[in-house]
C-alpha cells in the first residue's frame, strides 16, 4: 500500500526481521526452517516451562531482596543490605533471562503458527512481527495529532506485527500500535498512553472529493482518548445513536452523506461493537484508516495462554480468533458499495 513506512525495532524480537524494507516496497520476511508438529510442540513446551520457571525465580529473589533492603533501611542493618542487594541483582539477571526466552517463544509462535494462520485467511504479502505501521501514515490520517501541535499529542510510537495483503480483493495493512506522550525527565518524567490497539488501513476503488473523519466520543475507561460528548460535529445524521457515538468532521457535507449512508452507519456501529474498542476512522480520498483503541496487542500468548502453548491446537485457535477480530471489522466496512463496489 502506498506510503507505508515500516520501522524496524533493533531491540525487539531478535532474529525476526533482519531485512529492512523501504516505504515503497512489499517484501515478506525471511523464511525459517520448518518444524513438524512434534518438534514444534516440544520446542514451545520447553520454552514455556523455562519461562515459567525463570519468572518464579524472579518473583522469589526480587521479593526477598526488596524485603531485606527495606529492613536494612529501617534498622540500619549492614547484614540486611549485604543480603538484599545481591538478591536483587540475581533477580534482575533472571528478568533478563526470562525476557530472552519470551522473545524466542514469540519468534517461534510468529513464524510457525501466526504466519500460517494469516496465510489461510489473506493473500499475504508482508508479515513482519518486529515492525509496525509508520508514523507518516499516522500523521497523514489526522486522527491523533503529534505533541507540539495539540495538547495531549503523542511523541513516542511503537508497535509490532505488521501485516499487509489482500482480503476479498481489497488491499489492506494493519499492525499493533502504541502512541504515547512523554513529558519531563528524571523524577518528573511522565508517560501517558494516547492510543493502544490496532491500526488498520484499507484501500477502496473510488476517489472521494473530500475526507470524512469520525472521532469516538469519550466514555467508559477510555474516555480520556475520545472527544467530549458535547464536541460539535460538522454535520448531524438521522441516526441519533451514531451522532452520540461519533463526532463527524468534514469540509464537504455531500461527501459525508455519500459515505455515511443509513445502512453503513449501522455497519459502523456494529463493527465498533464487535471490536469491543473505541473506534476512530478517517475516510481519505483513496483509503480508510481505522484505529481500534482496545488496550491490547494481537498474536501475543500471555498469562495462562503462555503456559498452555504446548497445545498447538489451542494456540492456533487463539491466533485465528485474533485474525477474525480484524476480518470482522473489514467485513462490515466492505458492505458500503459506495466505497467498495464497482468503479463507476
Amino acid at each position: 500500500m502506498r506510503g507505508i513506512h515500516e520501522e524496524l525495532y533493533n531491540k525487539f524480537l531478535h532474529g525476526l526481521d533482519n531485512n529492512h524494507i523501504n516505504s515503497s516496497s512489499h517484501k515478506t520476511t525471511k523464511t525459517y526452517p520448518p518444524m513438524d508438529e512434534r518438534e514444534l510442540n516440544e520446542r514451545i513446551s520447553s520454552l514455556s516451562s523455562k519461562y515459567k520457571q525463570q519468572s518464579t525465580f524472579v518473583a522469589i529473589f526480587m521479593v526477598i531482596g526488596i524485603c531485606c533492603t527495606f529492613y536494612a533501611d529501617l534498622s540500619e542493618s549492614v547484614v540486611g543490605a549485604l543480603v538484599g542487594i545481591p538478591l536483587l541483582i540475581i533477580g534482575v539477571c533472571f528478568v533478563t533471562a526470562a525476557y530472552k526466552v519470551k522473545k524466542e517463544l514469540k519468534c517461534i509462535v510468529s513464524n510457525h503458527i501466526v504466519r500460517g494462520v494469516l496465510s489461510e485467511k489473506f493473500e499475504l504479502t508482508t508479515f513482519m512481527p518486529g515492525s509496525h505501521i509508520g508514523q507518516n501514515i499516522i500523521i497523514a490520517s489526522g486522527l491523533f495529532p503529534q505533541a507540539g501541535f495539540a495538547r495531549g499529542g503523542w511523541n513516542r510510537i511503537s508497535g509490532s506485527d505488521l501485516v499487509a495483503g489482500i482480503y476479498k480483493g481489497v488491499r489492506f495493512n494493519f499492525s499493533d500500535l502504541h502512541l504515547q506522550e512523554e513529558r519531563g525527565s528524571g523524577k518528573n518524567r511522565t508517560v501517558t498512553t494516547i492510543f493502544k490497539g490496532q491500526w488498520l488501513t484499507i484501500e477502496y476503488k473510488k476517489e472521494l472529493p473530500a475526507g470524512v473523519t469520525l472521532r469516538a466520543r469519550g466514555g467508559g475507561k477510555m474516555r480520556t482518548h475520545g472527544v467530549g460528548k458535547r464536541a460539535k460535529s460538522d454535520i448531524e445524521t438521522e441516526n441519533i445513536e451514531f451522532n452520540q457515538k461519533f463526532q463527524i468532521q468534514t469540509r464537504d457535507p455531500h461527501t459525508a452523506f455519500y459515505v455515511l449512508t443509513p445502512h453503513f452507519m449501522e455497519y459502523i456501529l456494529r463493527a465498533k461493537q464487535r471490536a469491543g474498542a473505541q473506534a476512530h476512522m478517517n475516510f481519505g480520498t483513496r483509503q480508510v484508516h481505522i484505529a481500534l483503541h482496545n488496550g491490547r496487542d494481537l498474536f501475543e500468548p500471555t498469562g495462562k495462554n503462555l503456559f498452555a502453548t504446548n497445545n498447538i491446537a489451542t494456540l492456533k485457535m487463539q491466533m485465528q480468533w485474533d485474525v477474525n477480530y480484524i476480518t470482522n471489522v473489514i467485513d462490515e466496512l466492505l458492505l458500503n458499495e459506495n466505497l467498495f463496489g464497482k468503479e463507476g
